[in-house]
C-alpha cells in the first residue's frame, strides 16, 4: 500500500467513500457510524501521530479501495499500541454497550463498584415487582457450590419462602397506599388556558388525560409499595443491568470478576469476554485473573480474622463523620486496609490498630501491599485514604445500592452480613404482616450462619436481605458532598437513603457551619406517608400528554 497522503483536503472520491461513515464529510464536528469499534479506536488513536484529521486517516488508512472498512488493519494497530506498547489510554477510545441479565443484586454491586469509564443502569427494585415466577422459578441466583452442598434444600426452601412472602405482600401494601392516597385525591398537571393546573379525576377532560392520570397513579402506588416490601428481597435476587463502557473499563471489570471469590463472578467474566469478543476483542485482550490481588484478599481475610476474632463489634450511630487530619496518618491508613475484611467501625479499627505492636502493624501493611512484581500489580483503595471528608455509614443494603452509585469519591464496603441487625418498615405492621416478615429475617440469618460454618462465607452474602444493615466507608471532597446530599435528599428519593444523606449534611454543617451555601439545596424535610413520588408523577403525566407517549407497561 502507498504511503498515505499528508494533505488535509479530501478529494471528491474520498468524500464519496466516507459518506457512509460520518455524519457530514465537510464539517469539522461530526459523528461516526457504521464502523467497527476497533477501526474507530485505531483511527482515533492516530490523532496523536497523524498530521491529518480523522476523516483523512480513515479513508486513506482504514478503508479498502472499494470503500469497505479494513478491520484487520484496525485490529493490528490497536493490538500493537495497547497490548504490545502498553498505552492503556487508547483502550478508552472504543466503547461498547453491553447487557448483563439475571445476575444477582450482589453481583450488580461488584460490577458497579468499577468506577471510571463505564455507565451502568440496572433494574430497580423500587419500581419493578418481583411477584411472578419466570420459567417456573422465582428470580434468585442458585450458586452451584451451594446446590452441591448439604445446604441445597435449606437454601432453595428459604429463598422460595422469601419470594412467596413478598408476592403475598404486594396487594395488601398497595391497598394501604391507596387508602393513604385515594385515586380521587391524586392530581396530575394538565395545561389549561395557556397555563398549568393540577387536576383530579373530576377535572380531567379527555381520554388522554384520564389515561395519563391512571398510569401516574398506578405507578405512584406501585413504587410506594415496592419501596417497603423490597425489605425482604435477598441479595441473591436477580436483576438485569446495562452498561456502556470503554475497553479499559471492560478489561478491568473482566479481570476483577476472574479474580473474585464467587463462582457467579468467574462465570460472568467468561460470558462478558465472549460477548465483547464480537465487538472489541483486541481492547480486552489483556484481561486476566490477578493472582496478586487474589493473594492479598486471602491474606488479609486470614490476618484480620486473627487480629479481630476476640474484638466485639461496638454499636455506632448510623452516620459518623470521622475526625479530620490528625497526627495518626499511618494508623488511619492501616485501618483503611483492614476495614473491608471485618464488620467493625473505622473508629474501633483505629483504636485496635493503635494498640497493636509494631510487628503486627507491619504485617498489615506488608500483607495489603503483597508481592508486587510489576507496575500493574496495583494495591487496593485503602491507599486513597486522606480525603478531607470521611464518613462511616450503616444503612440497609437497599439504601447502599442507591448511594453506592456515586463514583467521584472513594468507597469501601464490608461484606454483607447479619451481625449489624436489620429494620422492618412500620407499614409492615400496619398491614398485619410483621410476624411473617420477621420470620424471613430469622430464616435467612440461620442460612447465613450455616453457609459460614460450611466454609462458604462469600456465598453467605446471598442470604442477607435488603434491610439487613451493611457498613461502608466513604471519603470525598466538599464538591462531591454537596452533589450527593442535594441529589439524594430530594422528595422523590427513598425515605431511608434520604435520611442518610440528610445526616451526612447535618453532621458536616455542625462542624463547618460557614459551608452552608455549598449545601444550600439539601432538603431537610421529613415527608410523611411514604408516597413521595406523587408530585414527580404529576409532572411526568403532563409531559406524556404533551408528547402523546405513555409509558403504560402494566
Amino acid at each position: 500500500m502507498n504511503k498515505p497522503s499528508r494533505t488535509g483536503e479530501l478529494s471528491d472520491r474520498e468524500k464519496e467513500l466516507l459518506r457512509p461513515y460520518v455524519s457530514d464529510v465537510d464539517a469539522t464536528v461530526f459523528t461516526i457510524r457504521n464502523l467497527n469499534p476497533e477501526v474507530v479506536g485505531a483511527a482515533l488513536a492516530r490523532y496523536s501521530r497523524a498530521p491529518t484529521g480523522f476523516k483523512e486517516t480513515v479513508v486513506r488508512e482504514f478503508l479498502n479501495r472499494d470503500g469497505t472498512p479494513n478491520e484487520v488493519k484496525g485490529t493490528e494497530l490497536i493490538d500493537r499500541v495497547v497490548n504490545k506498547f502498553g498505552d492503556e489510554s487508547v483502550a478508552e477510545l472504543a466503547v461498547s454497550p453491553l447487557c448483563i441479565e439475571e445476575v444477582s443484586n450482589l453481583m450488580t454491586k461488584v460490577i458497579e463498584d468499577c468506577r471510571i469509564g463505564g455507565s451502568p443502569i440496572e433494574e430497580s427494585t423500587r419500581y419493578v415487582l418481583y411477584d411472578e415466577k419466570r420459567n417456573g422459578r422465582w428470580r434468585y441466583i442458585r450458586p452451584q457450590c451451594v446446590l452441591e452442598s448439604g445446604l441445597r434444600d435449606q437454601f432453595v426452601g428459604t429463598m422460595d419462602f422469601l419470594f412467596e412472602t413478598y408476592a403475598d405482600l404486594v396487594e395488601p401494601m398497595q391497598a394501604l397506599f391507596r387508602r393513604r392516597l385515594p385515586a380521587e385525591k391524586f392530581t396530575i398537571e394538565v395545561e389549561r388556558g395557556g397555563g398549568v393546573i393540577k387536576a383530579g379525576p373530576a377535572q380531567l377532560e379527555t381520554d388522554a388525560e384520564r389515561r395519563a392520570h391512571r398510569i401516574a397513579y398506578g405507578f405512584t402506588i406501585r413504587s410506594a409499595a415496592c419501596d417497603v416490601i423490597r425489605c425482604i428481597l435477598p441479595a441473591a435476587t436477580q436483576a438485569n443491568l446495562g452498561l456502556v463502557a470503554n475497553g479499559r473499563f471492560y478489561t478491568g471489570l473482566i479481570s476483577k470478576l476472574l479474580t473474585h471469590g464467587l463462582g457467579e463472578a468467574n462465570e460472568l467474566a467468561a460470558n462478558i469476554q465472549r460477548a465483547l469478543g464480537t465487538q472489541i476483542p483486541t481492547f480486552i485482550k489483556r484481561a486476566e485473573r490477578k493472582a496478586y490481588l487474589a493473594g492479598i484478599a486471602t491474606g488479609m481475610r486470614t490476618l484480620c480474622g486473627e487480629l479481630f476474632k476476640d474484638v466485639a463489634i461496638e454499636k455506632t450511630a448510623e452516620v459518623v463523620l470521622l475526625p479530620e487530619g490528625g497526627q495518626e496518618d499511618r494508623v488511619n491508613l492501616l485501618a483503611s486496609m483492614v476495614f473491608p475484611y471485618v464488620q467493625h467501625s473505622t473508629a474501633q479499627i483505629r483504636r485496635v490498630v493503635r494498640a497493636l505492636p509494631e510487628e503486627k502493624r507491619r504485617r498489615i501493611f506488608e500483607t495489603y501491599l503483597g508481592e508486587r512484581n510489576s507496575k500493574r500489580d496495583r494495591p487496593g483503595r485503602a491507599l486513597e485514604h486522606g480525603y478531607p471528608i470521611e464518613f462511616d455509614v450503616i444503612a440497609g443494603f437497599a439504601e447502599y445500592r442507591d448511594l453506592q452509585r456515586h463514583r467521584m469519591l472513594t468507597q469501601q464496603r464490608q461484606d454483607l452480613g447479619v451481625l449489624l441487625g436489620y429494620s422492618v418498615p412500620e407499614e409492615i405492621a400496619e398491614i398485619g404482616r410483621e410476624d411473617i416478615v420477621r420470620e424471613c429475617f430469622e430464616r435467612t440469618e440461620a442460612l447465613h450462619r450455616d453457609l459460614h460454618r460450611a466454609g462458604m462465607p462469600e456465598e453467605a452474602q446471598y442470604a442477607t436481605l435488603f434491610n439487613h444493615f451493611i457498613r461502608w466507608n466513604v471519603g470525598m471532597n466538599l464538591r462531591e458532598l454537596g452533589h450527593l446530599t442535594e441529589l439524594r435528599t430530594q422528595k422523590a428519593g427513598h425515605p431511608k437513603y434520604r435520611r442518610t444523606a440528610q445526616l451526612m449534611a447535618r453532621l458536616y454543617l455542625n462542624r463547618h457551619p460557614d459551608m452552608e451555601p455549598v449545601l444550600k439545596f439539601v432538603d431537610h424535610n421529613d415527608y410523611d406517608g411514604g408516597i413521595t413520588r406523587a408530585e414527580q408523577e404529576a409532572r411526568t403525566a403532563r409531559k406524556s400528554l404533551a408528547a402523546g407517549v405513555f409509558d403504560d407497561m402494566d
